[in-house]
Order: C-alpha cells, then sequence, then structure tokens
C-alpha cells in the first residue's frame, strides 16, 4: 500500500510540474545587432547585441519566462530552440532588413519555422512590436517592402479600432473598460519613422494574409496600420510599443497613466495566453536554465542618455559565435 501511495505521489508531482511549465511558458526574445560607432559600441566595446529590458519585465509581468534568442548564429540553432519555446516576440529596433548575420536574418529564419511548426500541428505564436510587426509583414509578403514613411516617432496616442475589431482572436475578450481606455486616452507609444497602410495592403494583396485591427494617424495626419493579426497563423503585430508604458522612463512622452498601464497589461496577458497553448519545453531542467535570461543582468543604460533605461547587452562570446559582422 505504502509503495501504490508513493508512486501515485510521484505521478501527481510529475503532473503538477508538467501544469506550472504550461502556465509559465517560455518566450524567446530575439537579440539585435548594436550601432557600430553608437552609445552602446562606445561604453561596452565587447558588446554586439542586446535585448531591452522592457520586453523582458513585459512578458515576465504576463507570467512568462524569456530566453534570449541570438542573431548571427546558423539555422540548426534555431530549428534546435523552436522546438523548445512557447513564442517568440520580435521586438522594436532600427536595424535595416538587408543586412546579413543580424536581426531581419535570424527573423526570417524565426518566422518561417514558426510557419512550418503550425503547418505540422505544433502552435506557435509570434508577435511583432514595431520594427518586428513590420518584418512579420515583410518576410511574408516575400521580401516585398510595402512600408512607407511616418513621421511617429515620439507621439503617444489612442487605439482607433476597425469596425469588427472584437471578432478578432487579439480582441475577442477585451472588456468595455479596457477598450474604452483605450480610444479616449493617449495610451499607445509611437516611435517608428515607417508605417504600412490600407492601401498598400490592398495592392498586393495582404489583405488575405493579415486582418487589420486598428489603424492611427502621424503627425501630419497620414493613416497607418497599427495593429494586425495573421488570418490563419498564431502571429500579431502593432506598430506602438506596449511595453513603454510600464517598463521605460526615458522619455516624457511616454504614458505611464492608469489606463496605459491596462492597456499595455492586455497585450501581454494576451500573448502569453498564447503562449500558454504551446507544449513544447526543453530536454530537462538544467538545459532550461541554462538558457534562462536570469544568467544575464541588465545594464541601466538611461543614465547614459539611451532611449532605453535598462538593455541586457551580449558578446560574440557569449551568443556562441567567434567573430560577427556588424
Amino acid at each position: 500500500m505504502q509503495k501504490i501511495s508513493i508512486s501515485l505521489l510521484i505521478f501527481f508531482g510529475l503532473v503538477l510540474s508538467a501544469s506550472a511549465e504550461i502556465s509559465s511558458p517560455i518566450i524567446g526574445v530575439l537579440t539585435q545587432e548594436v550601432r557600430h560607432n553608437g552609445l552602446i559600441m562606445r561604453h561596452f566595446p565587447n558588446k554586439t547585441s542586446f535585448i531591452a529590458a522592457s520586453y523582458v519585465k513585459y512578458l515576465e509581468g504576463g507570467g512568462a519566462r524569456v530566453v534570449p534568442i541570438w542573431i548571427g548564429r546558423n539555422r540548426s540553432y534555431y530549428e534546435d530552440l523552436m522546438l523548445k519555446i512557447n513564442g517568440v516576440l520580435l521586438p522594436g529596433g532600427s536595424n535595416w532588413f538587408n543586412q546579413s548575420h543580424g536581426y531581419a536574418e535570424a527573423g526570417e529564419h524565426l518566422i518561417q519555422l514558426a510557419v512550418e511548426l503550425n503547418d505540422k500541428g505544433t502552435f506557435m505564436p509570434l508577435w511583432g512590436t514595431c520594427l518586428g510587426m513590420e518584418l512579420l509583414v515583410y518576410k511574408l509578403a516575400q521580401n516585398k517592402d510595402h512600408r512607407i514613411d511616418c513621421n511617429g516617432k515620439n507621439i503617444t496616442l489612442p487605439v482607433e479600432f476597425k469596425e469588427g475589431y472584437r471578432k478578432s482572436r487579439l480582441f475577442a475578450s477585451i472588456s468595455e473598460d479596457v477598450a474604452l481606455a483605450m480610444t479616449t486616452e493617449n495610451v499607445t507609444s509611437h516611435w517608428h519613422r515607417f508605417c504600412y497602410t490600407e492601401q498598400d495592403f490592398a495592392k498586393d494583396p495582404l489583405t488575405q494574409i493579415w486582418r487589420v485591427l486598428s489603424l492611427n494617424h502621424d503627425v501630419h495626419g497620414t493613416e497607418f496600420i497599427s495593429t494586425i493579426e495573421h488570418i490563419k497563423y498564431p502571429f500579431y503585430g502593432v506598430q506602438f510599443h506596449p511595453e513603454k508604458p510600464q517598463y521605460e522612463f526615458t522619455k516624457p512622452s511616454i504614458p505611464h497613466t492608469a489606463a496605459a498601464i491596462i492597456t499595455s497589461q492586455f497585450f501581454a496577458d494576451f500573448f502569453v495566453s498564447e503562449a500558454r497553448k504551446s507544449n513544447q519545453s526543453f530536454a530537462n531542467a538544467t538545459e532550461q536554465a541554462t538558457r534562462l535570461i536570469y544568467n544575464y543582468k541588465p545594464e541601466y543604460t538611461s543614465i547614459l542618455r539611451s532611449i532605453y533605461t535598462q538593455q541586457y547587452l551580449f558578446s560574440n562570446e557569449e551568443m556562441g559565435q567567434e567573430s560577427f559582422v556588424n
């Protein structure tokens, strides 16, 4: 009888452990190259890539854990990692899509692998913020660039929902209070020089790939797309930065109002809930522990006049590279 009880305890312990892992998914955040001769390189000369700490906190605030995804690695690295994590966040930034060994090339691998996994029945959500959203659209449009110039730097705007937005996956569960806050107050922080328009989406037509959920207008009145979701895959994109209101304090324009905070939390909660639908995991607890972001410490970079309050900075050695081309 004692042996049976012990076996049952072990069984239920394993079940509870598995449930705990699913309730706290692991999301990969793509690193990106530091700017050549830029602020970070001048102060941290051995660091070649970074993640703004606000993205990490944003996902952790939704109940997820984070693994950094290295740039400049071969495809087998991304293939292996994509079988172990529960989602991917492509962050905003200022990189070009034609640069080798960096953000765009790694992002292409991740997007392609996510499509392949979903086609095989393995749930793999992707989230693109600002440049990440632009990269998602660009890669799934077969590298055809539909962006136009926008003056969307350092502005804060309400969300302008499209009719029928509640029929989307992203906004199906939004409460009346949160929707009202999003549409009546300046809650979204924008920092972009390019954007997509509905007219450009209709030309290809990208409207057969993406569902447009919200629009906004830049300082010159140009209308642009600010929220999208893929019609087939669990891929989502926002042109604004939902991580900033809660975790960035470098610009007076970044809103920290109650409305801005609940808006940010809504997006974090949604994407983490999507990642919870994935049942992938690392081979064992040791492998998982060695890959998590907790192995690295963020630097306080706003004191150096960075646009980020804190950043995780990585060297070639930490990324498992012998060399890196900026």
